[in-house]
Parts: structure tokens; C-alpha cells; sequence
């Protein structure tokens, strides 16, 4: 039994006339008379009473023909509902976003979604990767953004752009003097300062240097600030995201030659999770703010964060 067939049940009972329901249900005659000849079959009665002209429903036919029009009715409701809750952006949502990609994303987008969408309430909260994942799996948050590729089978991932990595330094003769880097330079060189263990920017920097070897002096932070600022007093050097390049910066921000190092960064939502509207919109305010060559940008590397 489908929809279709108690859809071609009701519009008989409508017309009473097989040519003209079929018309009004955009099917050829012979469709519907066999559709709703296995229908007859399924059930194990007749529905309509074909000895009469015009036919008209049987006695167990009513009861049939009345239940088939509640159902199909319940079924328009819920697709209204459901359509209603899809394109709805009202209510109160929790967002995760990595540290290394809120303090420099949330502030240019915030403002801007806030005045188009006043009913709308944005929870945003620092999580690591890791833990995105798992509140997206339990349903603690609605909606995450993050470096993909994530590869897991309850997420869908809906992508934005592609932010370069840029070369930071203490400043000297040397390095101000240098328009760009390329990867093959940095793979060898030592003292690099590192986000803390769990950070997937961390993670990349290292996919990307092969000496890491620092100096006596051991710093973990969870912050990029806090690592420009250690080059800065100790020298060695830093990777950073475009993003977080600034003009109060006291050392030597460096482009690297193409094909440029990036990360992917997206959306990332359950796939349970419907409210598509706000998807799109968050998506929108995003890429509306964002550099225009970090969505246009064909020639580079991605670096993988696991």
C-alpha cells in the first residue's frame, strides 16, 4: 500500500469517472486502474463497486476511501510542518567552533548575522576537534566549524573556503627582506613554536615541518597570539593561518610560494540535523566576509590534520 494508491483511490471517489481522475492525478487510465487494482489485491476487497454506472464505493469502500483521505491529510501536515522547520531560522542554536579559527571568523560574521536574522540565537562556544565530534554524535550542539576533511559517517560536511598558511617570524634583515617561502624551506628548520597537543592546526604544522626541535624553553598554549608573541621575544618561527595575520604584528609575516599550503575549513552538522535555512545562511554571512581569494584559490596543497 502507498501513497500514490490512496492518492488514486480518493480522486475515484472525487469523479467516480477513471478517465477523469487520472487526468486530475497527471497519470495515464490504465495506471490507475492497475495501481488500484493491486491495491484491491493487498487488501483483500473490492473498493469500488464497477456494476453500477457511474461505480460507486462498496460498504467496506466508505470506511476505506474516509481513512485513506485522514491519512493523506495528516501526510500534508507533516510535510508542512517539516517544510515550516527546514526553512525556519528561529529559535537557539549551539555552534562549536576550533579556537584557531573563532577569534579571527566570529567577529567579522556576528554583527552582520545578528541584524538579518533577530530571532535567531547563536550559542558559540571554543571546542577542539575531537570534541566537536562527540557533541555532534550525542546532540549537544547543532552545527560545528572545523578543518575537514572529517571522514565520519554521521557528519555531512558542507565546505567554505580554503585558508593559506603564512610563514611568522621575528623580524630581521633577512626575513623582511624575503617576499615568500616555499614548504621545502621550513621542513628542515628548528625551533618552531606549536599550538598544544589536540589542536588539529597543530597537527598540520607538523604534517608540514619535519624538525620540530625547540629551545630549552617548553610552551604550551592553545593560543596563536600567545605563539607570535614567544616569536617575537625568542625568535624561531610559527605557522598561522591567513586569518590571523594583523597589523600590529611585530614579526614577519611570509606568503608562501604556490602551490600555497591551506586548510579546508566548513560546516559540519549530524546528519539528523534539518534546519537547513540556517546552513545556508550561516554559509552566506561567511563566505560574504571572508577574503574573496580564499574561495577562488585553485593552485594549492591541503594539508591533512591527522
Amino acid at each position: 500500500m502507498t501513497l500514490q494508491q490512496l492518492e488514486y483511490v480518493v480522486a475515484l471517489d472525487n469523479y467516480r469517472h477513471f478517465v477523469t481522475a487520472a487526468e486530475k492525478c497527471f497519470v495515464t487510465q490504465p495506471t490507475i486502474t492497475i495501481q488500484v487494482k493491486k491495491l484491491e489485491e493487498e487488501i483483500g476487497f473490492s473498493i469500488f463497486d464497477k456494476s453500477k454506472s457511474p461505480f460507486k464505493p462498496t460498504s467496506l469502500g466508505v470506511m476505506f476511501v474516509e481513512k485513506a483521505k485522514v491519512i493523506l491529510s495528516e501526510v500534508g501536515e507533516l510535510k508542512s510542518m517539516v517544510n515550516k522547520e527546514i526553512g525556519s531560522l528561529e529559535g537557539k542554536f549551539k555552534i562549536g567552533v576550533i579556537p584557531t579559527i573563532s577569534p579571527y571568523l566570529i567577529p567579522l560574521i556576528s554583527g552582520g548575522f545578528s541584524k538579518k536574522h533577530k530571532n535567531t540565537i547563536l550559542e558559540i562556544e571554543e571546542m577542539q576537534t575531537k570534541n566537536i565530534i562527540t557533541a555532534l554524535q550525542k546532540g549537544e550542539i547543532d552545527i560545528g566549524i572545523l578543518v575537514t576533511p572529517l571522514d565520519e559517517p554521521f557528519i555531512k560536511e558542507i565546505k567554505l573556503y580554503n585558508e593559506p598558511f603564512v610563514f611568522y617570524g621575528q623580524k630581521s634583515k633577512c626575513l623582511e627582506s624575503k617576499e615568500r617561502i616555499s614548504s621545502k624551506e621550513i621542513q628542515n628548520m628548528t625551533n618552531v613554536w606549536l599550538l598544544e597537543s589536540g589542536h588539529c592546526f597543530r597537527n598540520q604544522v607538523l604534517n608540514l615541518c619535519e624538525n620540530t626541535n625547540n629551545n630549552n624553553i617548553q610552551f604550551q598554549s592553545g593560543s596563536i597570539e600567545a605563539l607570535k608573541k614567544m616569536v617575537d621575544s625568542y625568535g624561531g618561527f610559527t605557522l598561522v593561518p591567513e586569518m590571523a595575520i594583523n597589523e600590529y604584528d611585530k614579526g614577519c609575516n611570509i606568503h608562501f610560494t604556490e602551490p600555497k599550503p591551506i586548510r579546508e575549513v566548513s560546516i559540519v552538522f549530524h546528519h539528523s540535523f534539518a534546519k537547513e535555512a540556517l546552513i545556508d545562511a550561516l554559509r552566506l554571512e561567511i563566505l560574504d566576509k571572508i577574503p574573496n581569494e580564499f574561495v577562488k584559490n585553485k593552485r594549492f596543497i591541503k594539508i591533512k590534520w591527522r
